[in-house]
């Protein structure tokens, strides 16, 4: 028998994600891809160049090659162009945290663990998370998360276990299996 296995032995969680878990865990997922698609560089990106345009402007402006005139409107511009890219990520940051609707069914989620992963089976189907194929696993509020490589969430409330202890032992095990796959493979 592996360790993992040892650790917390192979036994099937049994539970229904309430309409408010249903909507954190969406927007989690959301907020997590956005970030994955750039979105911290493309939001730094433009306050570099908007202080390397003052800095520009102002040095001119300074040794007398353009116009004090036309570096305050370069300014201005800058200003403004800045601005509104400001306004855009904040919507593109607004809208990924906004969930989808998010449809359950009426069939709990079961989810059993063994030495090599997670077999969940949903009312939208079954699927195998091999760990290798995981990136982490953390506990935020009373919700565990296995985060995949493509970032989609597998999600178990603390609730689903017996005490806290079984929890913590359960994430332990998790991140151990997950850090011996990444070791391996």
């Amino acid at each position: 028998m592996s360790e993992a296995a040892q650790a917390f032995p192979a036994h099937t969680l049994s539970f229904d994600l309430t309409d408010d878990e249903a909507r954190i865990i969406a927007a989690r997922a959301g907020f997590r891809r956005t970030l994955r698609r750039g979105f911290s560089t493309r939001h730094v990106a433009p306050l570099v160049a908007f202080m390397l345009l003052l800095a520009f402007a102002a040095i001119l402006a300074l040794t007398g090659l353009i116009a004090r005139r036309v570096a305050e409107a370069a300014i201005l511009l800058a200003a403004m162009a800045f601005m509104a890219n400001r306004l855009a990520a904040h919507w593109r940051m607004r809208r990924a945290q906004t969930p989808p609707p998010v449809t359950r069914g009426a069939a709990p989620t079961l989810v059993t663990m063994d030495a090599s992963g997670l077999s969940v089976q949903t009312p939208a189907g079954a699927r195998r998370i091999e760990f290798p194929a995981c990136r982490e696993a953390e506990v935020t509020g009373a919700l565990i998360y296995l985060w995949t490589e493509k970032d989609e969430p597998t999600v178990i409330p603390t609730r689903a276990f017996a005490s806290e202890a079984d929890a913590d032992r359960f994430v332990a095990t998790l991140r151990g299996a997950i850090a011996r796959a990444a070791r391996s493979g």
